[in-house]
């Protein structure tokens, strides 16, 4: 999806507290994509969905299953939210399958409160 949970001030993503439910044939049609695309490295980023139980970890797993189901020689690499630091949550993406597991901390710890929504933690 396309809309965060939360309010950054140095984000232009478009953020709602109870955006659309994340849409079930979305791991289909990125694998379709990037099939058509011919890639051989992609990049899944998401925005933070605080919203939901699983922080949309589970959709992401699911995208990673599906594009290396369709091409087990295609490297994945995930640039995700901090999933409220759970890190069974994280676990469940890391053992994906995807190569890459990233994370932008966005700014200096100093400056976190000031420049990241507050649901955000410098140390998640």
């Amino acid at each position: 999806g396309d809309t965060c949970t939360r309010g950054c001030r140095f984000c232009s993503v478009a953020t709602s507290r109870t955006p659309p439910p994340p849409d079930p044939d979305e791991p289909s049609k990125v694998a379709h994509a990037v099939e058509r695309w011919g890639l051989d490295y992609i990049v899944l980023t998401m925005v933070d969905r605080d919203d939901l139980e699983d922080q949309g970890a589970t959709h992401v797993a699911s995208t990673v299953r599906e594009l290396k189901r369709r091409d087990p020689k295609l490297k994945v690499e995930t640039l995700v939210g901090d999933f409220q630091g759970k890190l069974h949550l994280v676990e469940q993406l890391a053992d994906s399958g995807m190569e890459v597991y990233a994370h932008n901390i966005e700014t200096v710890e100093r400056l976190q409160k000031t420049v990241r929504d507050r649901r955000a933690g410098y140390q998640q």
